[in-house]
């Protein structure tokens, strides 16, 4: 996969993100619908010449018209994304960002220090904070710009009368957002998040940087969620950029736990990443080396996708080296329900790995700690894929293939995250190529692992 456009590019102007969004969703066609995206096939579904898209990717030039947008959007599955984005792109298009900002500073010299503040009115402040909030890719993808949000909280920012939060206040609305994300629909938490992000936003100007620390901690947090949630959303390259956000601002709060969590959560997600495997390992090991001997979640997570990892990668004694690890540190964790950990993880590991291992009853017995801990549908659908993965490794292909295929196939797409998906692929994994073909399982597995997952 291409890597992904340095951030200076990306955000020049409307054009230059408008196309490394084409970019990125051709880069990840393959993960999120199952099939590459060269750009010469991008180019023969759109009608375009490959010349013209590698352009239009590049920010050099736009699409002529809605419908040929529409034709892109169709062509890279973007659930309408890019047609979100058009008519901002539109008004927008070449214009460099700088001159955006610096015609926004004319306009009212006070903007940036002076928060709340009286807004001048006028064109140029209001494409400011358009292409703001398409800088951070809210505007693409997001129902608030329709649903007015960004300026509802502008007017209260204005206005003076912005919602004031406490610490402990910004912390509870962190464990909400948590709870969603593993009991709700990823696209439901997804605008939930937006919201919070947009108002932590806003909290930020306005605070000085002796007083930041806080908000830089809950920045950091939301950000990791917003993350997670792309994430199972199978939106790798918008997820790998808000979990630089998270680091950043970790660092900048200098909250250890919260450093060590950011890239504890990092490792995690690598392994359902593009990414090579040994990232996950160089992720893991940077996290823990971070740690030091202080026991957190972000140290136990790191823990976990090491012994994940290492189980993917067929080193099964290791794997279970860490995975004892793990559990001997458990019971030791500082601060774990501050990040909302729960005993479910580290049997959710457990399950994995003696399920790569063929260690039926061990794989079992974790499945139901699973459960007794968290008997929430994505626990349940995750287990069970666990168990498809046991029984592929212990030899039962055929049988694997029909237990991943009705997990998925009972699944609502609404429902679906790519972590699912990568897991439910990971069952063909056991089965040797030359195998493959005979079984008669094979053809309603890759139908029900192709299912779409809905943004």
């Amino acid at each position: 996969m291409p890597a992904l456009r340095k951030s200076s590019d990306r955000y020049r102007s409307m054009a230059t993100y408008f196309g490394a969004l084409i970019r990125d969703l051709r880069d990840s066609h393959e993960l999120r619908v199952g099939e590459p995206l060269t750009v010469s096939l991008l180019a023969s579904r759109t009608g375009y010449s490959p010349s013209m898209i590698g352009q239009i990717e590049r920010g050099e030039s736009l699409p002529e018209t809605g419908a040929r947008v529409a034709a892109l959007d169709d062509a890279l599955q973007a659930q309408g994304q890019l047609k979100t984005l058009w008519p901002l792109v539109q008004r927008l298009g070449h214009r460099p960002m700088d001159e955006l900002s610096a015609a926004t500073n004319t306009l009212n010299p006070g903007y940036r220090e002076k928060v709340p503040c009286a807004l001048t009115g006028g064109d140029d402040m209001e494409r400011r904070h358009l292409f703001q909030l398409a800088a951070w890719g809210l505007l693409a993808q997001s129902p608030i710009f329709s649903n007015g949000e960004h300026i509802r909280q502008m007017l209260e920012q204005a206005l003076g009368t912005a919602e004031e939060f406490t610490a402990d206040d910004w912390e509870a609305r962190c464990a909400n957002h948590m709870y969603a994300i593993l009991n709700q629909q990823p696209t439901i938490v997804r605008e939930a998040l937006y919201v919070d992000l947009l108002s932590v936003r806003q909290k930020l100007i306005g605070t000085s940087p002796d007083k930041a620390a806080d908000l830089q901690r809950i920045t950091a947090w939301m950000s990791v969620m917003y993350a997670n949630v792309l994430m199972r959303l199978g939106e790798y390259g918008p997820s790998h950029r808000w979990l630089a956000t998270a680091r950043r601002a970790a660092d900048l709060s200098r909250d250890l736990d919260m450093q060590v969590w950011v890239r504890g959560t990092a490792a995690v997600f690598a392994l359902y990443s593009p990414l090579p495997l040994t990232t996950t390992l160089t992720l893991a090991e940077q996290a823990q080396s971070l740690a030091g001997d202080r026991v957190t979640p972000g140290l136990l997570r790191a823990v976990a996708a090491e012994a994940q990892v290492l189980a993917v990668m067929g080193r099964q004694r290791e794997a279970e080296n860490r995975l004892n690890h793990l559990l001997d540190l458990a019971g030791q964790a500082v601060a774990a329900e501050e990040f909302s950990w729960t005993d479910d993880a580290v049997w959710f590991t457990a399950s994995w790995v003696y399920s790569y291992g063929a260690e039926a009853e061990k794989a079992r017995e974790a499945r139901d700690n699973v459960l007794a801990c968290a008997p929430r549908y994505q626990s349940q659908v995750n287990v069970q894929l666990h168990e498809a993965l046991c029984v592929g490794a212990g030899g039962g292909y055929n049988e694997a293939l029909n237990i991943a295929t009705e997990v998925m196939s009972d699944l609502g797409s609404a429902y679906r995250t790519y972590p699912m998906l990568y897991t439910a692929r990971l069952v063909l994994n056991a089965v040797p190529l030359e195998e493959r073909r005979a079984l008669p399982a094979l053809g309603d597995y890759r139908k029900a692992v192709s299912t779409d997952i809905r943004t």
